[in-house]
């Protein structure tokens, strides 16, 4: 059992002590190891098919990869991947901190299972070039997130996080051209919060 155990530890690094049920499958670990040892208390269950170390330490990242790994807990998808708020708050981009991770999923995705009250999930196309990685965790690109939260937060949360990639290079000329074309070219002037 401690070989299993290994397995397992080396799946939950790769996402911050969280790993899924079918991962472990496809590591060659039966399902039901992974029962038996949520059972022996070795493991605990956090969601139909998602699995923790109860002696990993908890980080900020953890609930992201777990947002990411829930959804494909039981099926294959293209992606599945942070947005939203949240993609703008990994990047460090704003500081809303909304309490619930935001998770877009390829548009045909039907989930029956009742999804858990802090996550959020959205079905939309996402082009391959505004998928990206953030801290180990797959997110939309910036430009991306900024499209999505526009018309929810409107131009000032725009504006803000406009600034913020920019004053720290975080935008290409293209991707910043794609952000003035849909939101004017008053996100390009230096943003005050006064």
């Amino acid at each position: 059992m401690a070989k299993v155990e290994d397995a397992l530890r080396e799946l939950a690094a790769e996402h911050e002590g969280v790993f899924s049920a079918k991962e472990a499958a496809e590591a060659g670990v039966a399902r039901a190891l992974v029962v038996q040892l949520a059972h022996r208390g070795r493991l605990d269950r956090i969601a139909q098919g998602l699995y923790r170390f109860p002696s990993w330490p908890t980080t900020r990242l953890q609930q992201y990869h777990e947002a990411v790994l829930w959804p494909r807990a039981h099926r294959k998808l293209e992606y599945a991947l942070v947005s939203h708020d949240s993609a703008l708050e990994l990047y460090n981009l704003t500081r809303l901190n909304p309490g619930v991770i935001h998770v877009t999923l390829p548009p045909k995705t039907r989930i029956s299972r009742r999804q858990p009250t802090w996550l959020r999930l959205h079905f939309a196309d996402v082009a391959e070039n505004d998928r990206a990685w953030e801290q180990g965790i797959p997110t939309v690109s910036i430009p991306r997130a900024i499209e999505d939260v526009g018309p929810v937060h409107g131009t000032d949360m725009v504006h803000r996080a406009v600034s913020e990639a920019r004053e720290r290079r975080l935008l290409r000329e293209d991707e910043l051209a794609r952000l003035v074309e849909k939101f004017g070219s008053g996100i390009l002037e230096p943003y005050s919060a006064g």
